[in-house]
């Protein structure tokens, strides 16, 4: 997987740049559509209000505004659906395989919510589970698969009214180790001890029965650790590890949650769950999006293949 810089930087001109002055040119054109559409839409609206009357207007805006929205989403979707396949099959997958060529990768595909919900991060009476990405290999010996994932849970208020809540968003991560966690311990991001300082730990103590404290401040910044058994969870915590977990928090530069359950690690990154879509307001042939999709492909890599070479941490006599 390892690839050398200017390896990389010649694969961008010669294989990845002219396929992305060809999609350049397609956003241009769904970028037009979405520009006409909306000026168009607005005419319309202009020409209804002074043909209806501000009382008609008033009562029925909220229904045409709906109906023009609509029409304007399924005159650009196509284009857009067309332009993002192109982007992913012709960039996204090609990045994939040039890291490593062994690697599978499924734009429409996810990593199975049974997995998500084996983690035990978040509360399992969700209502909806999507993702796209999808990418699975073996990494120096070491499973993995991770995709966008996007779950959401839907509540209905004492007025009958529905809303729909995010309950993660985000890269999910999965990897297997050859060491029998005894015990759950499960990282979350620590919000409370970050802007709360010891008053935050503080409530913790009081408000988590499972609350383990580890012993490096720089990692309490950003993380509290939750275990059935906290001499697993300093077992499995080492100093090494606690700085490397840091380390992907910092580059992540989003908040990361992390499960040690059933034989696996499980890494969620809160970064929104849109990791590798193209951008449409912005142009394609910016160095910096190859340069940021790399660094998001081998941030989780790279953390495997780290993980891997220190196996003899999570080996117990």
């Amino acid at each position: 997987m390892k690839r050398s810089a200017s390896e990389m930087m010649d694969f961008y001109y010669e294989t990845i740049y002219p396929d992305l002055v060809e999609l350049e040119k397609e956003r241009k054109k769904v970028l037009l559509k979405v520009a006409g559409s909306v000026v168009a839409a607005f005419a319309v609206q202009i020409v209804l209000m002074q043909l209806m009357g501000r009382a008609m207007w008033e009562k029925y805006q909220g229904l045409v505004f709906i109906v023009l929205a609509f029409l304007v989403f399924f005159y650009v979707g196509k284009e857009y659906l067309f332009y993002k396949t192109r982007f992913k099959w012709e960039v996204i997958r090609r990045m994939v395989l040039k890291l490593d060529p062994s690697l599978k990768y499924e734009m429409g595909g996810k990593v199975d919510e049974a997995y998500f919900r084996m983690s035990g991060l978040f509360r399992n009476d969700f209502d909806d589970y999507g993702g796209s990405d999808y990418i699975e290999g073996v990494i120096d010996g070491v499973p993995i698969r991770f995709s966008n994932v996007v779950v959401t849970r839907e509540r209905t208020d004492t007025r009958g009214n529905t809303h729909r809540y995010v309950v993660f968003a985000g890269t999910f991560i999965v990897t297997e180790f050859h060491k029998h966690f005894r015990k759950s311990v499960k990282l979350y991001p620590d919000a409370a001890e970050k802007y709360l300082g010891w008053l935050g730990a503080w409530l913790q103590e009081l408000g988590e029965e499972k609350l383990v404290r580890m012993d490096s401040p720089a990692f309490e910044k950003h993380f509290k650790v939750v275990a059935d058994d906290p001499v697993e969870a300093h077992y499995l915590l080492t100093p090494n590890i606690m700085e490397r977990i840091v380390e992907l928090r910092e580059r992540a530069d989003a908040p990361v949650f992390l499960s040690f359950t059933h034989d696996k690690l499980f890494i969620a990154i809160a970064d929104g769950g849109h990791r590798f879509e193209p951008s449409l307001f912005r142009s394609l042939l910016r160095f910096e999006l190859f340069k940021n999709t790399l660094e998001s492909l081998r941030l989780i890599l790279g953390l495997v293949e780290e993980l891997n070479l220190n196996r003899k941490i999570w080996t117990k006599e």
